[in-house]
């Protein structure tokens, strides 16, 4: 097209999300218009002069989609499409795209960076050749070769595999969804949990099932927390929940400190009645130097880096901006659903 794109932004208030879209280098095809609320008759209104919408956090339903006479294609910054009326564009004819997004595949590298530093004794394993705890075990440094080592000389007991084992992903958004991926490579089995289930054709693209809250406590060997922090969620999991799951399991928890209390926790990595547990976020943050977390040897602690740096904005904006391109450009976009 020699005319710039007419690009409906559809969320007026998720952060700043529209500003940083109109900072892009990548905007330069385009003409940018977003609605100033986030009602839906705002959007009504500008539907008609867009040629294609992209949209983040913001609903978009058919009758807005229905009302967008010129649309041509659909971009979703990042892969849940629930929040869009997909039935609705499909009847158009107008294709809905899906954009994966470093800032979600970070939180998901760092969920599996727990769940490996969990399983495989990280800690444990690290502080005893930092501290050089073989000469309290009367041992000696050899020679190694192909067939002359001596593994496992700290004696660290329960190193596990991620393969083979169960994971129970609570909140199955865009970054359950990556973190499902991810876990499916390790050759895990995935089940999750929120409120309303995924259409069967969802699920069967991640190769997830669904099961109640209560039954996926009680078959995963990793529970992983990345749903937000709402008055519904706070301290989702408590003594009640921590009782159902294995003594075995392990608890990962990418999503807010709220979502756990963190007293049951503490007794419940006491008591054994869960293996452990591998936490980028906490109640309180930094986690006080009195909490109680800091002294169990069966956790693992990071001071809440799993965004990771904010250069994705620089990264995931010129990817959902050059998708739409290409589709107007004649080329094949990524990431059709429809």
């Amino acid at each position: 097209m020699s005319d710039p794109i007419r690009l409906l932004v559809a969320d007026a208030a998720s952060g700043l999300f529209l500003e940083r879209v109109r900072k892009s280098p990548a905007v330069a095809p385009f003409r940018i218009f977003a609605p100033e609320t986030d009602a839906e008759n705002a959007l009504l209104s500008l539907a008609p002069e867009a040629d294609a919408i992209l949209c983040y956090k913001a609903d978009l339903p058919g009758t807005v989609i229905r009302a967008a006479t010129s649309l041509k294609f659909i971009q979703k910054h990042g892969f849940n499409c629930k929040n869009i009326d997909v039935a609705a564009a499909t009847e158009r004819g107008v294709p809905v795209a899906t954009q994966p997004l470093m800032r979600n595949a970070t939180v998901a590298e760092q969920a599996s960076a727990l769940m490996l530093a969990c399983a495989r004794k990280v800690i444990l394993g690290h502080r005893a050749v930092v501290e050089a705890t073989y000469r309290e075990m009367g041992l000696e440094p050899i020679q190694t070769s192909q067939w002359n080592f001596q593994g496992n000389w700290a004696r660290i007991e329960g190193v596990i595999e991620l393969f083979g084992a169960t994971a129970g992903v609570v909140g199955m958004g865009d970054i359950g969804m990556e973190i499902a991926k991810r876990c499916r490579a390790f050759g895990m089995e995935v089940y999750y949990y929120q409120r309303t289930p995924h259409p069967k054709e969802v699920e069967a693209a991640y190769e997830v099932r669904y099961l109640p809250l209560d039954e996926l406590l009680v078959v995963s060997d990793y529970v992983v927390l990345v749903i937000p922090h709402t008055p519904e969620s706070e301290g989702l999991i408590g003594a009640e929940q921590l009782a159902r799951m294995k003594p075995s399991a392990i608890l990962i928890n990418v999503g807010r400190g709220g979502l756990v209390d963190e007293e049951d926790l503490i007794e419940a990595l006491g008591s054994g009645s869960i293996a452990m547990a591998g936490l980028d976020v906490y109640r309180m943050e930094p986690l006080p130097a009195s909490s109680p977390l800091r002294e169990l040897p069966n956790v693992v602690l990071l001071p809440h880096t799993g965004a990771g740096s904010s250069r994705h904005w620089d990264v995931d904006i010129p990817a959902s901006l050059g998708n739409i391109q290409r589709f107007f450009q004649g080329e094949r976009p990524s990431g059709i659903v429809n």
